[in-house]
């Protein structure tokens, strides 16, 4: 292709880490986001921002913006037909009919775009915690005791707490609680049947105390590396976390001991090659007595990426684009190879803790380590995602508390 600048559209809930990565890597980008943070537009050519488009704030379209996702990426790829490749994020990975629909349309329309994603088998596959769970007992690895809640509900005084109790769909620790009596469970049943409730969408699963860590391979859909393993903050109150297993941020690399990293890559290796994963894509675990039980697959790019980048000193969304190509592939795995981790970095997601006035926004974007900079133009809602703090240091002790310093801050700003 010469020196011809290659394009990529980028889509999902939350697409700035991806588009600075693709921007510095000398892509063209182009981004469907549902935030539209002040710190994506220097990245990208042209955009189409879900909230804005809708005039709809967070509360009101973050439990069902997948079915919006598709029109938009569709739009904006008919005024710009040339891009080159297609990466999807977050916020479509068990939206099947949504991505058939994006397909088909590409192909219909002819468009030359090459998907950067996992295929359509792949995901549903991934996604699928029945099939996932007994490929990895068949092998001999210990997992959680899990049961739709269809077959269990009839059973109900049966049932040992506590338990988690989770939808089969959803990521970032969305709609999943912690059921510790037969109380609670009342309270959340009569919760969510506010909305659509089907009994055979949620499970009942083993409560899992321990560690929360992931795991970041690489793969060309035959074999697979391990990027890092991470450490995961999940539903923090000093970041305000709404809920007890919202995800909040990671830490790279996640400080444990060599063992436990060996299980967590072996396990996540074998079911990437299993699954004919291609691209970044992202395990989850709980850590227990050193033991990794697998708590779901994200079959695309995680919210870990840019800590990866920053503890490693590379550019992993490069990696991704040339993991799709065979000659791209040995580039992936020869620099991989050269690459050792030489810092600690430490993400953070900053919830808000009540509305927050737009007049204080400006001064904490203008806060040093602060990322997906919310723009001043409306107040931030509580439980709104503010910001995201990412912390570079030489230890895991300096990466982790100088974010926190930078969180307390933002609580200077806001109270």
């Amino acid at each position: 292709m010469g020196n011809k600048v290659e394009s990529v559209l980028v889509a999902g809930f939350n697409t700035r880490p991806l588009a600075y990565s693709l921007y510095k890597a000398g892509y063209e980008v182009y981004a469907v986001d549902f935030f539209g943070d002040l710190d994506l537009y220097p990245c990208v050519k042209d955009y189409l921002v879900l909230t804005k488009i809708l005039s709809a704030n967070y509360e009101i379209i973050k439990n069902n913006y997948s079915e919006y996702l598709p029109n938009l990426i569709l739009e904006l790829l008919a005024k710009h037909p040339k891009i080159n490749y297609l990466i999807i994020g977050s916020g479509l990975d068990d939206a099947f009919e949504e991505r058939v629909l994006i397909l088909n349309e590409i192909n219909q329309k002819n468009y030359k775009i090459i998907n950067l994603n996992n295929s359509l088998d792949a995901i549903k596959k991934s996604r699928n915690i029945d099939y996932i769970f007994n490929f990895l007992k068949n092998l001999g690895y210990k997992v959680p005791s899990s049961t739709s809640y269809d077959e269990v509900k009839s059973k109900i005084n049966g049932l040992n707490y506590p338990f988690v109790f989770k939808k089969v769909s959803g990521s970032g620790g969305i709609n999943v609680y912690k059921i510790n009596n037969r109380d609670e469970l009342s309270f959340i049943l009569n919760l969510i049947r506010t909305q659509d409730f089907y009994p055979k969408d949620w499970l009942v699963q083993e409560y899992i105390e321990g560690l929360p860590v992931s795991c970041t391979t690489i793969s060309n859909g035959i074999e697979s590396r391990v990027i890092s393993i991470n450490r995961q903050i999940v539903g923090e109150k000093f970041l305000n976390a709404p809920k007890e297993f919202m995800y909040c941020g990671n830490i790279v690399p996640a400080n444990i001991f060599k063992e436990d990293k060996k299980l967590i890559a072996e396990i996540s290796l074998k079911l990437s090659n299993e699954l004919k994963l291609r691209g970044i894509n992202g395990f989850d675990f709980v850590l227990k007595e050193h033991y990794p039980y697998l708590m779901e697959i994200n079959p695309r790019i995680p919210g870990s990426i840019r800590v990866s980048e920053e503890a490693m000193n590379l550019n992993l969304l490069n990696l991704h684009v040339k993991s799709f190509n065979l000659e791209g592939w040995e580039y992936v795995k020869e620099t991989l190879k050269k690459s050792e981790i030489e810092n600690f970095a430490t993400k953070m997601i900053f919830f808000a803790p009540k509305e927050i006035n737009k007049h204080l926004l400006n001064k904490i974007n203008n806060l040093k380590y602060i990322h997906d900079k919310s723009e001043p133009i409306k107040n931030i809602s509580k439980n709104e995602p503010l910001c995201t703090i990412l912390f570079k240091a030489k230890t895991f002790s300096g990466s982790y508390f100088g974010s926190l310093k930078v969180a307390d801050e933002i609580k200077k700003i806001i109270k």
